[in-house]
């Protein structure tokens, strides 16, 4: 991607932690110190929260409000709840009209024109014209403003030369009367719509941003969306209130109330003394205690995400070059003992590298490669490697970030050293240090472990930034002139089905090639109280407070 990984390196966040005994052992006193009592009172009342007022317990707090520079999830999450785009993602994961009512496509698939609601007003009363989108898509462009994401808006005729300070606007877009706006690509892009939905093609309001520096703070940050951000306590505490104006239908709640507390245990126990009404992204020893409590476990909710952990490996180095030496290390691990030590079974076992419930996924059809040790170890010895005799020293790199994956990573390593005969040393880094090494082509290991997941629901974004010949992020350094035909044939076509048919190709050919060592794909996981209705985690994100709702 032509972003700096550090930022989308966020989305590597949102796994499971490992349990160790010692951690699992203070979260079970943590959370059972609580008392019976509590899990009484939580189940049955609403606690001291007045009616119409949602609590939630996250734990990372959001770096920013401005849609063009937000990176971290929490931000993306919360702040979707206060400004719109042109188009959405919907449960179903499906584009659907935002500010946009309708867009048509023409051009030969390069020109699209969008036609707004002429309803819509920011939360100052003030009307949202398409002229506000041009001014927000050339800000979030410009190389002052330091969007890590303005690559979402670089297929726009004359974006890249804003982006490179070379203008300061793009030719590409066009404000047609007050509420249609048209905008010309460089080239055909069937995954546009899908852009547009995120953060940096969010609209904002020129005078606001024109008159604070800070605008984008509690009480200052105006948007479009169904809540306004009102009140913050630090980093601790955010407040959001309902937008009485919104366009589309009214919200359900009054007021959202999100604290920030970084133990997900601390944040459980309190949900169980009824302080909390959710609490989302649980770590592994927070699950660990919901499967020995009966009420937690009626409470406890996960669902897929469109993210895959991989093992990457230098398609083009020794000793990974060999195909049966990529075979043999898909075949060496037991993904699913992998996913119980390392994501306490919210995962399922992976196949292809795309996520299952992403169009061009294969997930649904193949079956991941064999757990096989007999297998495994002839196909090495075939390679020239019998029972790891010869084999060149290999280290396994990696990050943990708040925790993810160090079981992960040592029962991979005991496998590769059970079943195949290879030693694999460990090698931990800090996520900063991490990255900076695998943007670094000349000093990449060759032999690292990794996750992505997706912003949009569109195979484009992982194919394109990740997968194909030279891309910035294609850190197997992976080369197929197929592949590269197959995934730019189908980011050109506006045809769903077509484009879906051929990712799915492109995924087949990449399975053969053994390319990864795909592990599983993790859940997104959370608790809820039984008198809130309509919240939930979507396999992106956490989905807008709009439609949820609290009983009294």
């Amino acid at each position: 991607m032509s972003f700096t990984r550090s930022d989308r390196f966020r989305r590597f966040l949102r796994s499971a932690v490992p349990v160790s005994a010692l951690a699992l052992a203070a979260a079970l006193v943590a959370v059972s110190s609580v008392g019976n009592a509590a899990t009484t009172k939580a189940s049955g009342t609403r606690g001291a929260a007045a009616a119409g007022v949602l609590r939630i317990a996250v734990t990372q707090p959001p770096n920013s409000f401005d849609p063009a520079v937000l990176a971290d999830n929490r931000s993306i999450e919360l702040a979707q709840n206060v400004f719109d785009g042109l188009t959405d993602v919907n449960d179903q994961m499906k584009i659907v009209p935002a500010i946009a009512s309708s867009w048509k496509v023409t051009g030969g698939g390069k020109v699209y024109t969008f036609h707004l609601r002429h309803n819509v007003r920011f939360q100052n009363g003030s009307p949202v014209t398409a002229q506000d989108f041009v001014y927000s898509f050339n800000r979030a462009l410009n190389p002052k403003t330091a969007s890590p994401d303005s690559f979402f808006l670089t297929d726009i005729a004359g974006a890249d030369a804003v982006n490179k300070g070379k203008a300061k606007a793009a030719s590409g877009l066009k404000a047609i009367g007050k509420y249609t706006l048209r905008v010309t690509l460089t080239h055909s892009a069937g995954y546009f719509p899908a852009l547009v939905s995120r953060w940096p093609a969010w609209v904002v309001d020129p005078s606001v941003v024109a008159k604070k520096a800070n605008w984008a703070t509690a009480g200052n940050a105006i948007g479009t969306g169904a809540f306004r951000f009102t009140g913050s306590v630090g980093d601790s505490q955010y407040t959001f209130t309902a937008n009485p104006s919104y366009f589309g239908k009214k919200p359900k709640l009054q007021k959202v109330e999100v604290t920030v507390l970084p133990s997900t245990t601390a944040a459980v126990a309190r949900y169980q003394s009824g302080d909390f009404d959710a609490v989302i992204n649980l770590d592994s020893p927070s699950i660990q205690v919901v499967n020995s409590n009966s009420t937690l476990k009626k409470e406890f909710h996960s669902r897929p995400l469109l993210r895959v952990v991989w093992l990457g490996m230098g398609y083009n180095k020794p000793p990974f070059n060999k195909l049966n030496v990529r075979l043999a290390f898909n075949h060496a691990i037991d993904r699913a003992g992998l996913i119980k030590v390392s994501a306490a079974g919210q995962a399922t076992p992976a196949s292809g590298w795309l996520p299952p419930g992403l169009p061009g996924s294969i997930a649904g059809t193949q079956k991941p490669y064999s757990y096989d040790p007999g297998l495994a170890k002839r196909l090495l010895a075939q390679a020239g490697y019998p029972d790891g005799k010869g084999f060149p020293a290999t280290d396994l790199y990696y990050t943990l970030g708040t925790g993810e994956y160090e079981q992960a990573f040592e029962f991979i390593q005991n496998q590769l050293q059970q079943n195949l005969g290879v030693h694999i040393g460990l090698k931990q880094m800090p996520p900063n240090a991490f990255n900076a090494l695998m943007s670094n082509a000349a000093k990449r290991p060759n032999f690292y472990g990794y996750s992505f997941g997706l912003d949009y629901p569109d195979a484009q974004e992982q194919t394109t930034y990740l997968g194909i010949t030279g891309a910035g992020y294609n850190f197997e350094n992976y080369s197929d002139k197929q592949y590269d035909s197959l995934v730019n044939r189908a980011n050109a076509s506006s045809n769903q089905a077509k484009r879906a048919a051929l990712y799915a190709a492109s995924e087949r050919l990449r399975f053969k090639q053994a390319v990864d060592v795909n592990l599983y794909y993790p859940n997104t996981t959370w608790l809820v109280k039984p008198y809130v209705h309509g919240f939930g985690e979507s396999p992106l994100y956490t989905k807008k407070w709009l439609n949820v709702s609290v009983s009294k």
